[in-house]
């Protein structure tokens, strides 16, 4: 039966392996809300993904490893052509280096961990229903209401009286506004979408880290700040959630 909803979900597989293509789709379809709604395509490589419309896809499932070629580099032109897809890497052979983060994978995927493979795939797709909703936070400015689109987030800090929020425009320019709302009370509204506490004074989204330590941690766009000690565990597990 043909799939009668407003909008199909596009969803790539790019992988040599015919064994892991078929887990991999197996796992995506008992994921579906409703039947039919995943528009699934298979590449055997790079070359073949980047020939397809890939800024259509909301999702790509991307190898590490194919003859020839290099995923990073897959990567790195999939995402010039498609800034707002979610992607991950999926790799049994390869182990990340910070660079692999700079292009915003959402997860990076283990195979030869089943179970584990399962469970991070079903969160990612999870999180491609969630952004076709577009969650948004509705704070306050001054005496007006205003509505910020999570995923544009990039940390929060304290401030006297409330908060500063640092998000990104459509530009992609960085701003900054001050509402009356406390970090304490952002956190339960935001601790599902990725949001850990670094410090006291910061509540960072963790999909936009490159790299961090147990003193510091760095954004994407270079933008580093301190990590606590009384902080340091907890938001180390949030971050190897979202980027291992």
């Amino acid at each position: 039966m043909e799939y009668t909803g407003d909008e199909l979900f596009w969803i790539a597989i790019c992988d040599d392996e015919k064994e892991s293509l078929t887990e991999i789709k197996e796992i995506l379809l008992e994921c579906e809300a409703e039947a039919g709604e995943f528009k699934i395509s298979s590449f055997p490589s790079g070359n073949a993904l980047m020939k397809a419309n890939v800024s259509r896809y909301d999702l790509l499932i991307l190898d590490m490893v194919f003859p020839g070629e290099n995923g990073r580099d897959i990567a790195h032109e999939y995402r010039s052509k498609n800034k707002d897809g979610i992607f991950v890497f999926c790799t049994g052979k390869v182990s990340p280096i910070p660079d692999d983060f700079r292009l915003g994978p959402y997860r990076y995927l283990r195979k030869e961990y089943p179970r584990k493979l399962r469970r991070d795939l079903e969160e990612t797709v999870e999180e491609m229903y969630r952004r076709r909703i577009k969650s948004c936070l509705k704070v306050t400015e001054g005496k007006t209401d205003i509505q910020l689109n999570i995923e544009d987030i990039l940390y929060l800090e304290i401030a006297k009286s409330g908060s500063y929020i640092y998000y990104f425009r459509n530009s992609g320019e960085l701003c900054t506004v001050k509402v009356k709302e406390k970090l304490r009370d952002l956190y339960p509204r935001l601790f599902a979408y990725g949001f850990e506490f670094a410090h006291n004074s910061y509540l960072v989204n963790c999909h936009y880290l490159h790299k961090w330590n147990s003193r510091e941690l760095e954004f994407i766009n270079g933008k580093r700040l301190s990590v606590s000690r009384a902080k340091e565990k907890k938001f180390a597990e949030a971050c190897m959630k979202y980027i291992t």
